[in-house]
C-alpha cells in the first residue's frame, strides 16, 4: 500500500512476468522499469493514471483495474 514509485530497471528482464498491477497512487516509474519483460505481460492500471500513460508511451499492454 505504500509504494509510490517504481525504480529504474525494477522488473527489467523478468521474462516470466505476465501480469502486474500498478495502483493509481504510483506517481513515478523509472527508466526501463518494465524493459525486456515477457511479451505476454499485461499491466493492470487505473484509468487516467500515471501507469496508464507509462504503458502507452512504452508500448506495454495494459487493462483497466475493475
Amino acid at each position: 500500500d505504500s509504494v509510490k514509485t517504481i525504480g529504474p530497471w525494477a522488473f527489467y528482464g523478468c521474462t516470466s512476468l505476465t501480469s502486474l498491477t500498478i495502483p493509481a497512487r504510483v506517481k513515478a516509474i523509472g527508466r526501463d522499469a518494465l524493459g525486456k519483460t515477457s511479451e505476454n505481460l499485461v499491466v493492470s492500471v487505473a484509468a487516467g493514471s500515471y501507469a496508464e500513460q507509462y504503458c502507452k508511451e512504452n508500448n506495454i499492454a495494459y487493462k483497466y483495474i475493475d
